[in-house]
């Protein structure tokens, strides 16, 4: 049944090459940067495009894979944010994973990287629970009535010794619209690189001069999801499963030109249950269909 779970065709498109990991419910690929995660219909002109690179995406999954129906997106991704998009293979797997995103079952785990070397950190960790409020599309912090309480654990990894940069990994309790961005940028003041939204001063010099910095790129990454899955058989049915979505290699550049250390765990992607490293996991039939990235000098 391993087998079955492959990609159908030998030809894959475009879109279903960012495919990391399948299993017999769901479908999980490495999101790219400005990739909108909307389908069916655009709310106007602009959008259109972007609506349409998503439809593209669940054709060419639904084809690649063999499936009956489109695949069923599950959550969202900003479009800027790249990284783990989980992609329910039925109506019945789709409506049991959007429960899980709901009640906050789903772990999701973030890498950033921001503006702000070591010392501008009062903590190696920390938590964020500043309410946030939306007006005309914009977020801000918010004390008023209409504020959404919005949950974010911040840990740092790694500063860079030679510009003001640094990796955060985050922890996203709620998931509301730009939390992140918002938090970072608001609350301890270090907005991730490359969010001229929500930041309050132009990037630093020093870091222009050690690498290069793509336009209308935001380094932010979703870097795993965590969700409960059950065995058919056993004494302990329910487990805890990891899928880890590889980090873009320009992500990769930066973090290689600031001299800020990875672990190949976000490197590479991966699986794990129960916080044990695994090949594949026969207990859902799901198999990891990526290769680590090549990073070149």
């Amino acid at each position: 049944m391993l087998q079955a779970l492959r990609p159908a065709r030998t030809g894959i498109s475009y879109w279903a090459r960012n495919v990391v990991y399948a299993d017999r419910s769901v479908i999980v690929l490495n999101k790219p940067a400005g990739l909108i995660c909307q389908g069916s219909e655009a709310s106007s002109e602009n959008k259109l495009r972007d609506v349409d690179k998503f439809n593209d995406l669940l054709r060419d999954v639904k084809d690649t894979f063999a499936l009956e129906n489109l695949p069923y997106p599950v959550h969202r991704l900003d479009k800027a944010t790249t990284g783990t998009l989980l992609l329910a293979r039925n109506s019945p797997a789709a409506r049991q994973f959007s429960q899980q995103f709901q009640s906050r079952v789903v772990g999701k785990t973030y890498l950033a990287l921001v503006r702000g070397g070591e010392k501008s950190f009062p903590t190696r960790s920390g938590e964020i629970r500043d309410a946030l409020e939306f007006s005309d599309g914009r977020v801000s912090i918010g004390e008023s009535c209409a504020a959404k309480f919005a949950a974010t654990d911040w840990e740092l990894i790694a500063s860079s010794p030679v510009a003001p940069l640094s990796l955060l990994r985050l922890t996203l309790h709620t998931g509301l619209k730009h939390q992140l961005r918002i938090h970072l940028a608001h609350s301890l003041r270090t907005p991730i690189l490359g969010d001229n939204l929500y930041a309050r001063s132009s990037i630093s010099e020093k870091i222009a001069k050690i690498t290069r910095l793509p336009e209308k790129r935001i380094f932010l990454h979703a870097a795993q999801l965590t969700l409960s899955r059950y065995r058919k058989t056993g004494p302990q049915k329910h487990f805890r499963l990891t899928i880890g979505a590889p980090i873009p290699k320009d992500f990769l550049t930066i973090c290689r030109d600031a001299g800020i250390p990875l672990d190949h765990i976000y490197v590479d992607g991966g699986l794990s249950v129960d916080g044990q490293h695994v090949g594949d996991v026969p207990d859902l039939e799901g198999r990891w269909l990526r290769k680590p990235p090549v990073l070149r000098s």
